[in-house]
């Protein structure tokens, strides 16, 4: 009985993947959690495992950049003859010489092979082309003799047609510069800033804090302490227990509904050079500095090589965006869907600033609150804002509420 492996759903909101790596060939014997593939989503690169043992006869083929939908058939494990998939490789005697497997091979696979030169039929002037690449062509009119196939054997793929029209599209443009095929990641960064903005009613609320204590306990702990601590790891905790006093911001808005969430869990934006994906700090308010600055060090690193699971991007209570490393000194960011908060922070600015009535030079950082105003209104998103500007400007609950602290 056969087997069919799937486009995994790798999480809530994946509609599509890219199969970036076949692990396996028609004819390997598999066992049940062997890797197979390599898929990219639209958060990181997932392996894909055998579900079952047995020998694969069936495999996708001819699948660079193309969006494959989750649940399709992607390969056949002890598939027979009349089982097939889109482009569909039949498992072949690989002990026959290459006469008799030119002869076994599917129509469709000859019928993609166009000739380079009619005056020749030699197979090494022959050009390899998908059924898709042959059928966009002659649509197009397009002449595949002028286009390098980077598929397998020489293979002229969708892909090497694209990229030639981003060529001349380069050509045909009034502006200098270059035109380039945005990553899956990019694609789906577009698509959900540009859904967020539209259908999420956001509205902004800035506090600027006098961070000098925040600096000093900082200062503290670090001197006294194996591990460094962050300002970014003194925000992440400081925000976490801002909304524990404010369980009412602990909620999402979906399908006309208000969801509120039991933990605390705080996202934290990471660059990549794809884009930006926000691997998540479980239960924040109930963690110790030395836990949090770990696991955000830890999650960066597995975000950087596009190694984190679903479990670990997928969800949170609050996204927590810091630009200051970059001299950003104020900024408002886009919400990050179902959360209905993110936190911008910019950079600690040393300028005069009244304390006592007295004119100082005092340390400032500016917070920005983005809210979702269908779920959070401006007193209920406000009240968080004043918590967390009081809990950094008066830090002693973050070093108390972190167990894992030493006496100071």
């Amino acid at each position: 009985m056969s087997s069919k492996i799937l486009m995994p759903a790798l999480s809530p909101t994946m509609t599509d993947g890219i199969i970036n790596q076949w692990l396996v060939k028609v004819g390997d014997t598999v066992k049940a959690g062997d890797i197979i593939a390599e898929i990219e989503t639209d958060k990181a690169t997932m392996e894909v495992e055998a579900v079952d043992e047995g020998k694969i006869t069936h495999i996708l083929e001819d699948t660079a950049n193309k969006q494959i939908p989750v649940n399709s058939v992607i390969a056949i494990i002890d598939g027979d003859e009349n089982e097939s998939i889109e482009n569909k490789k039949k498992i072949e005697n690989t002990s026959k010489d290459k006469k008799d497997e030119e002869i076994e091979k599917p129509k469709q696979f000859l019928d993609a092979k166009i000739s380079q030169n009619s005056k020749s039929q030699n197979s090494d002037d022959r050009l390899k082309a998908s059924p898709l690449v042959k059928k966009i062509a002659k649509e197009n009119n397009l002449d595949l003799s002028k286009f390098n196939g980077t598929g397998p054997d020489g293979r002229i793929i969708k892909r090497d047609i694209d990229s030639n029209n981003i060529a001349e599209e380069i050509q045909n443009t009034p502006f200098d510069g270059d035109i380039s095929i945005p990553s899956t990641m990019r694609k789906v960064i577009a698509k959900r800033t540009l859904e967020a903005k539209q259908q999420i009613p956001h509205f902004y609320l800035t506090v600027e804090s006098n961070v000098d204590k925040l600096i000093n306990l900082r200062k503290k702990i670090n001197e006294n302490n194996s591990i460094k601590v962050s300002f970014n790891d003194l925000i992440v905790k400081a925000i976490s227990l801002a909304m524990k006093k404010n369980p009412n911001t602990n909620v999402y808005w979906q399908n006309d509904k208000i969801y509120k969430l039991n933990d605390i869990d705080v996202s934290v934006a990471v660059a990549i050079d794809e884009g930006l994906i926000t691997p998540i700090i479980k239960n924040v308010d109930s963690k110790g500095l030395n836990i949090i600055s770990g696991e955000i060090r830890e999650l960066a690193k597995l975000a950087k090589t596009n190694s984190l699971t679903p479990e670990q991007y997928t969800g949170g209570s609050i996204t927590v965006s810091n630009l200051g490393m970059y001299g950003i000194s104020e900024f408002a960011a886009i919400i990050s869907p179902p959360q209905s908060s993110i936190l911008a922070v910019g950079k600690i600015i040393k300028k005069p600033i009244v304390v006592d009535d007295e004119v100082i030079v005092g340390n400032t950082l500016k917070s920005t609150l983005s809210a979702d105003h269908r779920v959070l209104d401006g007193a209920v998103a406000g009240k968080l804002l004043k918590d967390f500007n009081d809990i950094i400007e008066d830090p002693f609950e973050i070093w108390i509420k972190s167990s894992d602290m030493e006496i100071l």
